[in-house]
């Protein structure tokens, strides 16, 4: 599952913190306090459920797989009691599209080993990608996983099944 309310944890959510988002260069100074408060309430939402949900199927034994962007100062990864099983540093050697450093929290579950290697997607960066005026860089197109990826990634992480040849060997 892809966790939702990742804006609220990444990187860029500290720029918001520091007055040194872009969205708020517009807004006068208490606009921008009330933008600030605002998101944070919202961060300490979406990190209750988060923190409940991960609680929920770690005690009842539910496996989950949950997705989350990657980086170093990232909320989840500083404040979290549960850490990442997997970071990919680089989706784009699995046939993504973007490089997009990702972590992959495994419950009750542990991922597999494998590799399949896919490079023959055309690489996008986030300053080409579609985005919405008020998404910015979070866009729907940068927070979609290509389906070669998806693909690759349950291969390689979940069923720990080798495809030989074409990546179409999976559903031979």
């Amino acid at each position: 599952m892809a966790f939702f309310p990742c804006i609220y944890f990444c990187e860029s959510n500290t720029r918001l913190f520091r007055f040194e988002d872009v969205n708020n260069r517009c807004h006068t100074h208490e606009q921008a306090v009330a933008d600030m408060l605002e998101r944070s309430k919202n961060r300490q939402y979406f990190f209750e459920l988060a923190l409940k949900m991960f609680c929920v199927c770690d005690t009842r034994g539910i496996r989950m797989i949950v997705e989350n962007p990657y980086s170093p100062i990232h909320y989840l990864v500083q404040y979290f009691p549960y850490r990442a099983s997997l970071i990919d540093k680089n989706r784009r050697i699995r046939g993504d599209y973007f490089q997009k450093p990702t972590q992959y929290f495994f419950v009750n579950c542990e991922p597999t080993n494998g590799f399949t290697e896919q490079n023959n997607k055309p690489h996008k960066t986030a300053w080409a990608a579609k985005s919405v005026p008020v998404a910015g860089l979070c866009s729907e197109e940068r927070s979609m996983i290509s389906p070669d990826y998806a693909r690759n990634f349950i291969c390689d992480f979940i069923l720990g099944k080798e495809q030989k040849g074409t990546q179409l060997n999976l559903f031979d």
